[in-house]
C-alpha cells in the first residue's frame, strides 16, 4: 500500500487521499496562478509536472521552484494551442510517468 500524505486542515490532520506517485500536470505554469499552483502542489506532497510554452522561461519557473526545496518539480515544454505539441507531451508522459492523475490548466 502506498503511503499517504497527512496534512491539516481547521487544525485537525487528515488524510490525504494523493500519493507521492500521483502526478499532477500545470500548463501555462511559468508564472501566475499556475506558478503559484506549481509551488503549493508540492508543498502538499504533490509531484507536478510544470509546463510551458517558452522552454526557457518555464525550466527557470521549476529551477527556482527546485532551489526552494521542492524537489518533486518537472519542467516539460507544452504549447496547449500546438497538437504536435500535445502529443509530443503526452506520449512522454504517458512513457515517462504512467500518465496523469490530474490536470490544472492554466488560468492566468
Amino acid at each position: 500500500m502506498r503511503s499517504r500524505n497527512v496534512f491539516a486542515r481547521g487544525g485537525h490532520a487528515r488524510r490525504a487521499w494523493w500519493t507521492g506517485e500521483t502526478v499532477a500536470v500545470v500548463t501555462g505554469a511559468n508564472r501566475g496562478i499556475g506558478h503559484a499552483l506549481s509551488a503549493r502542489l508540492p508543498e502538499q506532497g504533490l509531484p507536478v509536472v510544470l509546463t510551458a510554452r517558452d522552454g526557457a522561461r518555464g525550466e527557470a519557473s521549476a529551477a527556482a521552484l527546485r532551489a526552494r526545496g521542492l524537489r518533486s518539480v518537472r519542467f516539460r515544454r507544452l504549447d496547449v494551442s500546438d497538437p504536435a505539441s500535445v502529443a509530443a507531451f503526452a506520449s512522454w508522459l504517458r512513457d515517462e510517468l504512467g500518465g496523469l492523475d490530474i490536470l490544472m490548466p492554466s488560468l492566468s
